[in-house]
């Protein structure tokens, strides 16, 4: 396979493309309730994987600009704006295809297709009223909304926010979480003043900040041979070892801020840069596995869907393998599609005029 140099970290890109498949299994889970053993019964969790290294990300993003003379409204804007255009091809797609499956199956009215509109606009998250043919895109509008509030801040204090504030808000809106629902995989609860999921948002984008500090720190340490062998034994236990604890009965209650520590745990060490599974998934296959990840993610519902209503003699076990093979066909192709659309878009552009 051949190697990738860039900004990419193999290791990252394949546990991305795994929780990715485990948010699909877990929302076929959901709606088997009788069966004895449900694969990822809670594996809600999967999105603090998500939240936690786009956090570093959009951390390590607000440091590396070092010209302070730059307005950071205007750069916030372009950064905001620069994820906006990545996300909206798979979302639109997903979002067209869900509605009409939905529409079919849910008999929407010509108001409620209407009212869809606000997931187009990033906003599934906010309390308006609103409907939700593509129930998966709260995450996307939960990070853009948070990352609007917190890239200027990490630009504006630098290591002020991550040393000082980030810490703070960590232990504050984790801690009211914590008490408040005893969980952490908690979206539309109603708080008073907004959804429960931006709180969540917030929390663990704001703790993958901590974490880019922790990477940074890490990346300064020559580790021995063994150091690096006993760091890769520990980042693949923690991230395997959350594809078996959200098997355990009440896990989601009993484990998730556990679980939350070992992802942490894990990414920073994947991070760092350090273990012998950087070199080795440091490919161009991981790569393509972590850009399958987010049209699996977003379309994988619509799929669930067509299974549930239409094939609903096969066993459990079959709807799951229907819906995970699915999920990743209709992603390669729409992962070709929005690419080459994307290329020829290009080509246009340089041509002269």
């Amino acid at each position: 396979m051949k190697k990738v140099v860039n900004s990419h970290n193999g290791s990252i890109s394949f546990w991305k493309f795994m929780f990715s498949i485990m948010v699909v299994i877990y929302h076929v889970t959901i709606l088997n309730k009788g069966e004895k053993f449900l694969l990822f019964r809670y594996g809600a969790i999967a999105v603090e994987f998500f939240f936690l290294v786009s956090g570093y990300f959009m951390t390590k993003k607000a440091m590396q600009q070092l010209d302070d003379s730059k307005n950071i409204a205007e750069e916030t804007t372009q950064y905001i704006w620069k994820k906006i255009k990545a996300f909206f091809p798979y979302i639109l797609i997903a979002f067209i295809i869900s509605l009409i499956v939905k529409s079919f199956t849910e008999n929407y009215t010509i108001s409620q297709i209407i009212k869809s509109i606000w997931q187009l606009l990033f906003l599934d998250i906010s309390s308006i009223q609103k409907t939700r043919p593509l129930a998966s895109v709260w995450y996307i509008s939960a990070m853009l909304i948070c990352m609007l509030i917190l890239y200027p801040l990490i630009r504006k204090y630098k290591k002020n926010f991550t040393h000082i504030v980030a810490p703070i808000i960590v232990i504050f809106i984790g801690g009211w979480i914590s008490y408040k629902y005893r969980r952490l995989t908690v979206i539309f609860e109603w708080t008073g003043i907004m959804y429960a999921g931006i709180l969540r948002a917030f929390f663990e984008l704001t703790l993958g900040s901590i974490l880019y500090e922790i990477v940074e720190n890490l990346k300064t340490i020559e580790f021995t041979k063994i150091t690096k062998f006993i760091l890769t034994i520990v980042e693949l236990a923690g991230f395997t070892s959350i594809f078996f604890i959200v098997n355990i009965e009440n896990a989601s209650t009993n484990y998730d801020f556990i679980m939350l520590l070992i992802l942490c745990v894990s990414i920073s060490i994947a991070l760092s840069e350090k273990t012998i599974g950087y070199n080795l998934a440091n490919n161009s296959f991981c790569y393509y596995l972590e850009k399958l990840s987010l049209p699996i993610y977003l379309n994988h519902e619509w799929i669930r869907i067509i299974v549930q209503n239409y094939f609903k003699q096969i066993t459990y076990t079959q709807k799951v393998g229907l819906v995970v093979i699915s999920s990743i066909t209709v992603s390669i192709i729409i992962l070709f599609l929005v690419e080459k659309g994307r290329k020829i878009k290009w080509e246009k552009q340089k041509m002269p005029s």
